[in-house]
């Protein structure tokens, strides 16, 4: 059976095929996650299609997102009373987060609807409250935002510099970039800084047996003549 295309068949689907798990860095957050408690977990890419769905990846917890939302949970003056975005949410555990350091407005952008309904899940499971959009945001000039949240964005090399490149000119502008990344090897071109250095559980591992280097960066502006080499 398929699932629905609106969104109570949606929620229902995410609510039968996950479990409310803490993750791993941030057990204050409870998010809907597939387990190998859920059917979902062991589905294969036919059983996927046969239902209609995409990739799941809403319904784990990757590690560049826990690692940046235990900074922020750590160091709420980044996000709190500030507009925030959580760019490429997933199961949106960043924008939990910002939501309970104090962040003034949240948005959550994911081009999935899944995603989206995941999310709304979520920010009711934490008792917080978060907007969500499906519109690709990349290359939006962001102008009602301060802060933009990316964890575990950058897999692929040609999404990466597509939103690396957006992000600086955000930078450029003054809205502050918060990236978790661990160690995928798509940021060593872009001007970041170092802010904190996690041990996050590797991927789809839900209880923390293998963990990996996840580095939480700011984006730094780049200087004129810098910007003239890149461009």
């Amino acid at each position: 059976m398929k699932i629905g295309s609106n969104e109570r068949a949606r929620n229902a689907f995410i609510i039968q095929n996950t479990c409310l798990t803490r993750p791993f860095l941030c057990p204050e957050i409870r998010l809907h996650l597939v387990t190998d408690a859920c059917r979902l977990w062991y589905a294969t890419q036919p059983d996927l299609e046969k239902i209609g769905l995409e990739d799941p990846y809403w319904g784990f917890c990757w590690a560049g997102g826990q690692a940046l939302s235990r900074f922020i949970l750590d160091h709420p003056e980044w996000v709190a009373g500030k507009r925030v975005l959580d760019f490429g949410a997933g199961c949106g555990i960043e924008a939990v987060a910002a939501s309970m350091a104090g962040a003034e407005h949240l948005l959550a952008s994911d081009i999935d609807p899944m995603a989206a309904a995941a999310i709304k899940l979520n920010a009711g499971a934490n008792s917080v409250a978060i907007e969500t959009t499906i519109l690709d945001l990349v290359g939006d000039p962001l102008q009602d935002f301060d802060v933009v949240l990316a964890g575990d964005m950058f897999f692929d090399p040609a999404f990466a510099g597509k939103v690396l490149s957006w992000f600086q000119d955000l930078a450029a502008r003054g809205i502050k970039i918060l990236l978790g990344d661990p160690s995928r090897g798509n940021l060593h071109e872009a001007p970041l800084q170092p802010l904190a250095v996690y041990q996050a559980p590797a991927d789809v591992d839900i209880a923390g047996k293998h963990l990996q280097k996840t580095t939480v960066y700011t984006v730094t502006e780049l200087s004129p003549a810098a910007r003239e080499t890149v461009d």
